[in-house]
């Protein structure tokens, strides 16, 4: 059991250090890693015969050997950074605890038992009295400070365990492991690679090892991008009843702990863990669903495990043969539970308007494919978690702030990546579209500092912001940007009138596009805009 006497000499703090430091050091190990590989691939361009065959072969075991080495050491900088974000409350909570006992006047073992002061007044009955009075206020601290020492302990061991865990990736650097080294081993994708060479390992493999890993490893390319989008969505697939045994394991781990604790999750949150892991069963009851509905659709993405909520994209349609593809991504409050089957249904009918728009202009023999993108994890005013007020607090705290955005438009500009680089044609025409919350992570995805984003056009609604004043911020071509803004909208685009994420999106030098009711010119009347949740009637989204 972790002693008081301990605790106080821990520094959690330092391990958050030494993980961000392992961290950077195993990217400069990438990195150089990565670009061996390319030297060495480039030289047998030109290079023949037995002793390239053989530096060739030697090459790939040791880029083998090196991935699972970045691999291992990933996880050990995350174990490190997890164990100073879990532990360091925790700690904090315990020696609280046991300082407000002493500041009391109480005796504090350094097991966290605590013993009341003797208490002599010279009248038996009051000094009677007022000891029992102490001795119960002793227990009530006591029944505090040991569940938050034992709460220390268990995750102090399993922090130990996941460090454990990570280091055994290692083993030795030249035994053949089944995935990695050997004759016979599946070769993995190297981690944190680009799309460009997400494709090229994919197409280095022979059919027999892809079939094999998409049915024995196929958490290893369904969220890859650069993958076809057929072979993501099978895998994705293949991987509804892994995820749902772990859920189902952690949902029952997590009641367990909560059922053996007095003090149920105050000192763990285990109750809010519990709460999000039940959320994310019940997305994958929806995800399931969408997939079943949708037969001829993608699911490019499954995500139930790097954050709080679900994540996924879902697309209408062949992304890798269309002429012209649309990614939407949405903003504030949506999630996969409440708001993901609306999300495919909108994207069902942008394509069938964008296919019937291709008719009615003579090109008719041009596809189009849709896709709902929720990659991140978009602010949330109401999770269920915790207080409704606490979550407004929190939700719209994180409108204001570009965490989220940020996170969310490395994914979103490596998910438009990879769509270009599968595409069977030249140059396909995509489409960016984001709504509220949404258009501020994809204005940021379109401005990543890679060597030049794919979109061709993008749209923006009811937006707070983008960080850009015209097109050539986002690398569009003139008058290929184009925003909407409601009268009626007053909530979220008020962010963008005090320039919160850069110019005014519904004054900036963009295409401003009406929002009024009328007749567009294929003669279907639309309805005008009036809140924040209708602008996808305008096109007939909805």
């Amino acid at each position: 059991m972790v002693t008081l006497s301990q605790l106080r000499t821990w520094r959690p703090d330092e391990l958050a250090v030494a993980g961000t430091a392992v961290a950077a050091s195993n990217r400069t190990f990438g990195d150089a890693m990565n670009a061996t590989g390319s030297h060495v691939s480039n030289a047998l361009l030109s290079w023949q015969g037995t002793a390239a065959e053989a530096a060739g072969s030697r090459s790939a075991t040791e880029q083998d050997a090196g991935r699972r080495i970045t691999t291992a050491v990933t996880a050990q900088a995350n174990a490190l950074t997890n164990a100073a974000a879990s532990i360091g409350p925790a700690r904090i909570t315990a020696l609280a605890i046991a300082d407000e006992a002493m500041a009391a006047g109480f005796a504090v073992a350094d097991d966290g038992q605590v013993s009341a002061p003797p208490f002599v007044s010279g009248n038996p009955v009051a000094d009677m009295l007022i000891q029992a009075q102490l001795g119960e206020q002793a227990a009530v601290l006591e029944a505090r400070l040991k569940p938050a020492l034992a709460t220390v302990g268990e995750l102090d061991a399993r922090a130990g365990a996941a460090l454990d865990a990570a280091t055994d990736q290692l083993g030795d650097a030249n035994e053949p492991r089944a995935g990695s080294l050997g004759p016979d081993a599946l070769p993995e994708p190297a981690p944190g690679a680009t799309a460009a060479d997400n494709k090229k390992y994919w197409d280095s493999l022979t059919e027999e090892q892809r079939r094999q890993i998409v049915e024995e490893h196929p958490d290893w390319v369904g969220n890859l991008d650069g993958i076809p989008s057929a072979v993501r969505h099978e895998a994705n697939v293949n991987r509804f009843d892994d995820e749902r045994a772990r859920l189902e394991a952690e949902r029952d781990r997590l009641q367990a702990n909560l059922d053996d604790n007095l003090f149920g999750g105050t000192f763990t949150n285990d109750d809010a863990a519990l709460w999000y892991t039940e959320q994310k069963l019940r997305d994958l009851d929806e995800i399931e669903g969408i997939v079943a509905d949708n037969p001829d659709g993608r699911l490019m993405l499954l995500d139930l495990q790097s954050g709080e909520r679900g994540m996924a994209a879902f697309a209408v349609g062949d992304p890798d043969t269309a002429d012209h593809i649309s990614v939407t991504t949405p903003g504030l409050n949506t999630n996969i539970d409440e708001s993901f089957s609306g999300m495919v249904g909108e994207t069902t009918h942008l394509q069938a308007e964008a296919e019937k728009q291709l008719r009615l202009a003579g090109r008719g023999d041009e596809t189009v494919a849709s896709i709902a993108w929720l990659g991140y994890e978009p602010p949330q005013a109401d999770t269920g978690a915790s207080n409704a007020f606490m979550d407004g607090v929190r939700g719209y705290g994180d409108v204001a702030q570009t965490d989220r955005a940020n996170a969310g438009a490395a994914k979103l500009a490596g998910f438009y990546d990879g769509l270009d680089v599968v595409s069977i044609q030249p140059d396909p025409h995509i489409t960016a579209l984001g709504h509220s919350y949404g258009s501020l992570t994809t204005g940021l995805a379109l401005q990543d500092p890679g060597p030049g984003q794919p979109v061709d056009d993008a749209m923006f609604y009811g937006s707070p912001g983008i960080n850009a004043d015209d097109e050539s911020d986002l690398g569009l071509a003139e008058g290929h940007g184009y925003v909407m803004e409601a009268d009626g909208d007053i909530g979220i685009p008020e962010a963008g009138k005090i320039h919160v994420f850069g110019p005014d999106p519904s004054t900036s030098d963009f295409e401003q596009l009406s929002t009024d009711a009328g007749t567009s010119p294929d003669g279907v009347t639309r309805e005008g805009v009036h809140k924040h949740s209708q602008y996808p009637q305008l096109v007939g989204l909805c």
